[in-house]
Parts: C-alpha cells; sequence; structure tokens
C-alpha cells in the first residue's frame, strides 16, 4: 500500500512537470504511459526492499528515461547506488536530485551521507551547511555537521554547530560533556565550570549536575567556589549524607583532615549513599594520606564498610590490603579469606592468602588454602609450589615431591624453575632418596647456577655423605664469595672445608659464623674443629655454648661429658 502511494505522489510530481514543457524532456501524457510509469516504480520499490539492487537499479534507470527530471526518481538511483557501495557512481544523481528539489531536506541529508560512506567529508559538511540554510532546527543535519567537524579537527566550526544546536534546540547534555572534554584537554577549567553552570540552568531539578560540579571544583582545588556550591546544594538537596561527604572531601583538601574523617565516618553510617561511591572516596583518601596517625583512623572506617557490606567482595579485599601494608598480617588473612568465601575466583586474593600464611610461618593453613585455591586454578605454578612447600616444611616429603613436580611442568619462568627443582632436590633428600635429590639440584642448577638455596643445600648434603667433596667444595666457595656475611653459608663452606681435612681454612669460616649466628648447629661445628686443631677446651667451651642454645646434635653431651668428638 505504501509502495502505490510512493508512486502515485511520483506520479504527481512528473505530471506536474509536463505543465513547464522543457526541452528534451519526455513527459509521459497518456493515461496508458503513466500506468506504465506506476508500474515500472512499484516493481522498483518492491526489488529495493528485497535488497536486489541490481533489478531496483534496472527499473529506476526505466523509469528516469521515462521522465529525466524526476527529482524523486534520481534520489532512489542514488540511493540504491549507495547501498550497492558505489557512492561514487551514486554523486550525479544525487547532486541532481537537490537540483530540482533544493529545499528537499531529505535529498540533502541522502546526498550527505552519501559524501561520508566514500569519505569526501568536507562535502558532506557542506551539504548540511546547505541543508540548514533551508532547515536551521534539523537536529540531524545539526549532530551529523558537528561530528564531522570533530573528525575533520575543525574545532571552532564544531563549536559554533554546538552553540547552534543550543540556540535550537536548547542545552543538551551530551553537547555539554563534548565541549567539556575539549575544554579539559585545553586546559581550559573555568570553560568547564561554565558549562556545568549551563547544564544546572537549563535542568534545575537534576540534582546530579550539582553534585558532579561540586565534585569537579573540589578535585581541581577551586574550594571557595565548592563550598559556594555546596550551600547552595544544601538548601535544596534532601540528601544529607551526600552533602556530607562532599563536606568531608572539601575539608580534606583544606587540610582539616580530623574534621574530613569525622563527617566521612557519619557520611558513611547510612546507606543512602551506595557502596560504590563509599568505596572510591575511602580509596582516594588511603591513597592521599601518607601519615600513619591518619591512616589508621581511615582503615578504621574501611573496616566499618566491610562489616557493613559483609557480601562485597570489594570491601573484604580491600581491607586485607590495607591490613598488610600496616603490618596486621593475621587479621589481613581473616578479612582475605572473608573475601574468597565470597568470590573465589579471585587469583591476587589468593596468593595474598599464601604469601601472609607464609610469612608468619602458618604452613598448615597454607597447604590447605594452597590446595583449595588449586580448585580454581590448576594450571597455576605457583599454588603448587606453596602447597608442596607447606608439606616439604611439615615433613610431609612424599605429599611435597607430588605437588612440586606437578607445578614444574606448569612452569615456563627459569627462576621458579630453579626454585621448583631446589625445592624438589630438598623432598628427595628428606626421603633418602639421594641420587633423586642431587638430580634435581643439577636441574636446578641448569636454570639458575648461582641459586645460594640450592648451593648451599647441595654442597652440604654432598658433604654429609663425603661424596664428590671436589664439587661440594666448588659450590660453596661460589656460595660464600657471594655472600661473604651469612652465617648459614659460612657454615656450610666451613664444613664442607672440614669434610675434606682443611681444619685451619675451615676454623677462619665457623669462627665468623658463629659470632654472626647464635645458632646451635653452627657453634657446635666450630667445636669440632677447634678439637681437630687440639684446641680442647675452647671445643668444650664451644659444646657447652651449643648445647645451652637447645639446637645442638644428639651427641653433644656425649662430647662434652667423654671430652671427645663423636661424629
Amino acid at each position: 500500500m505504501r509502495i502505490v502511494l510512493f508512486s502515485v505522489l511520483l506520479l504527481t510530481s512528473l505530471l506536474s512537470l509536463s505543465q513547464r514543457k522543457k526541452k528534451d524532456v519526455i513527459i509521459p501524457l497518456t493515461q496508458e504511459d503513466s500506468l506504465k510509469l506506476e508500474g515500472v516504480l512499484v516493481e522498483a520499490e518492491k526489488q529495493l526492499i528485497l535488497e536486489n539492487y541490481a533489478k531496483a537499479l534496472e527499473n529506476f534507470n526505466v523509469a528516469l528515461g521515462m521522465n529525466t527530471e524526476s527529482a524523486a526518481t534520481n534520489f532512489k538511483i542514488a540511493e540504491v547506488l549507495a547501498k550497492s557501495n558505489e557512492g561514487q557512481k551514486a554523486l550525479p544523481y544525487g547532486l541532481k536530485a537537490i537540483e530540482l528539489d533544493p529545499r528537499n531536506k531529505y535529498y540533502r541529508l541522502g546526498l550527505a551521507r552519501i559524501y561520508q560512506s566514500i569519505g569526501f567529508y568536507m562535502d558532506a559538511a557542506k551539504t548540511y551547511e546547505g541543508l540548514l540554510e533551508f532547515f536551521p532546527s534539523e537536529e540531524n543535519a545539526l549532530y551529523e555537521l558537528a561530528e564531522l567537524y570533530q573528525l575533520t579537527g575543525r574545532r571552532d566550526e564544531m563549536f559554533r554547530i554546538f552553540n547552534q544546536i543550543e540556540a535550537q534546540l536548547g542545552v543538551k547534555e551530551e553537547i555539554t560533556r563534548e565541549k567539556q572534554r575539549i575544554y579539559m584537554k585545553e586546559g581550559k577549567l573555568d570553560d568547564v565550570i561554565a558549562e556545568y553552570d549551563k547544564l544546572i540552568d537549563a535542568y534545575p531539578n537534576e540534582s546530579s549536575y550539582k553534585a558532579e560540579l561540586i565534585n569537579f571544583l573540589i578535585q581541581n582545588k577551586r574550594l571557595n567556589r565548592a563550598e559556594e556550591a555546596i550551600t547552595d546544594y544544601e538548601a535544596t538537596e534532601s540528601f544529607s549524607s551526600r552533602i556530607t561527604m562532599m563536606k568531608s572531601e572539601l575539608a580534606w583538601m583544606k587540610g582539616d583532615r580530623e574534621s574530613s574523617i569525622k563527617l566521612l565516618s557519619k557520611a558513611f553510617e547510612t546507606n543512602s549513599i551506595d557502596f560504590n561511591a563509599k568505596f572510591q572516596i575511602i580509596s582516594n583518601y588511603l591513597v592521599m594520606s601518607p601519615d600513619a596517625e591518619i591512616r589508621g583512623k581511615l582503615t578504621q572506617i574501611a573496616i566499618q564498610l566491610a562489616d557493613q557490606y559483609q557480601d562485597e567482595f570489594k570491601a573484604q579485599a580491600f581491607v586485607g590490603d590495607m591490613l598488610y601494608q600496616d603490618g596486621k598480617s593475621q587479621d589481613a588473612v581473616n578479612y582475605y579469606l572473608r573475601a574468597v568465601r565470597l568470590n573465589a575466583s579471585n587469583y591476587s586474593v589468593w596468593q595474598n592468602i599464601l604469601n601472609v600464611e607464609a610469612d608468619l610461618n602458618q604452613y598448615d593453613s597454607v597447604v590447605i588454602h594452597a590446595e583449595r585455591a588449586l580448585e580454581y586454578f590448576p594450571n597455576q605454578a605457583l599454588l603448587y609450589y606453596f602447597a608442596g612447600t607447606g608439606h616439604l616444611i611439615n615433613n610431609d616429603y612424599r605429599k611435597a615431591v607430588r605437588m612440586l613436580d606437578q607445578g614444574r611442568k606448569y612452569t615456563v619462568d627459569p627462576n621458579l624453575l630453579t626454585v621448583f627443582y631446589g625445592q624438589l632436590g630438598d623432598a628427595y633428600n628428606g626421603l633418602q632418596e639421594n641420587e633423586k635429590s642431587y638430580q634435581a639440584y643439577d636441574k636446578a642448577l641448569e636454570n639458575g647456577p648461582n641459586n645460594d638455596h640450592v648451593l648451599n643445600n647441595y654442597s652440604y648434603y654432598l658433604s654429609l655423605e663425603n661424596k664428590n667433596l671436589d664439587k661440594a667444595l666448588e659450590m660453596s666457595t661460589r656460595l660464600v664469595e657471594q655472600h661473604p656475611n651469612n652465617p648459614t653459608y659460612l657454615d656450610t663452606h666451613g664444613w664442607v672445608l672440614y669434610t675434606t681435612g682443611k681444619y685451619k681454612e675451615s676454623r677462619n669460616f665457623l669462627e665468623k659464623a658463629a659470632t654472626l649466628d647464635e645458632d646451635g648447629t653452627v657453634i657446635e661445628h666450630y667445636g669440632d674443629v677447634l678439637f681437630q686443631l687440639g684446641e680442647v677446651e675452647e671445643a668444650i667451651k664451644q659444646w657447652e655454648r651449643a648445647r645451652d642454645l637447645g639446637s645442638a646434635s644428639e651427641l653433644i653431651g656425649k662430647k662434652i661429658s667423654d671430652r671427645k668428638l663423636y661424629e
């Protein structure tokens, strides 16, 4: 029905042209020709709707042949060609349509969009400008033209159109936002503020614009104007907690931290401000607060927030971070655990839990939580490392081997691979599977030849077995060269020298180790080398010292009572 109506309108246009009697124009005058033209146009429209563009174009060309001065037919041919991605070919027909009917806004809009489709942006802009001369309030043209000027970097022309839009259609939020974005880029804060004022005047009942202005003023340190704006806002705004929070921010920026925190705490007591807004401001305050006392008070407010919103993962994890940074590790773990109960799929929180528990030597918990995290992240090598290390420290060597051997398969970082093989070496040693232990240590050193943990343990265990002592000595020598004041490494190197019978050299390192560390094993070793050098009385004094520290060997008492070296 719509197609027939369109055809009738075309025919009306064509018949009106017949009265003009222009030269070389074929005008159907007979009823038969009129009916034929109508049929051609109906078929053309039908094929266009079916997206059979070739057939549609064929029929429109037939119609144009029957009346070359039809603006409507020229326009339809331009439309079909544009839809067929032949914009260049469409242009002459679009231009002809406008020439024949210059006041038709749809023809001008169509031509402008054809220009845009082929990248002729300034021609498109001129077409929109021409349309606006006839229809200055045409909204589509105004917005399209502004976008074109923005695309082509014509800032002044764009602002002229923005102003025209506001003059014709009133203040529009999307226009204001774009102007503010540009003013911000240009550093014109006063102009940004002026745009807020215009927006507020245009929409006086939209309180969010007033709140935005206040936040902008505070963030950009226009504090006196912000205070005035808060007073105006307070006169019309019923959400007192929102105003209280703004006053808190203003006080903070003025340097009055105590007042700011009191106001913030008061604002946070209610539910009229949503969680995300509260979270954002407490996060900002903590970032801006180097003062430990103020930070402590803010952490307490964050705790109150987490307790108020116990179902908010972000609140629990955030408090965990704050407490951990403040050195309250156990409290931090408790909030981290609350967080993963809400959302177990956050890997970073699991990692924080394991790091803190390892720092606290809570390896039973490390094992439990690492293995639980592996249910959600079975390909994360670090989780296997934590679980394996926990089992290793708890002397469950078989489980340690299983976890560490599995985890190394997911490791691509050579440094982490060194750590895995180093821990595997320790676990196999615990199982007294020494050859597997040494193979693991060798693998570790392939990736990290200077890893101090591996060099220390590997060389020490070789010395205890009195095996491959040249290799043990080479490794322990490298170790103390890198760490000349580490008592554990000095003790290892001294003991390797002792095992090779180099007692005088051994004494130098063991004596230094014994002065640096009150460790029963280290001091017992020092006593042993003194005994080997014939300094029996001094050796017994060192053995007694080792016994009193409580970490010496089972033979320490017999050594002292018999005044004799047992190995």
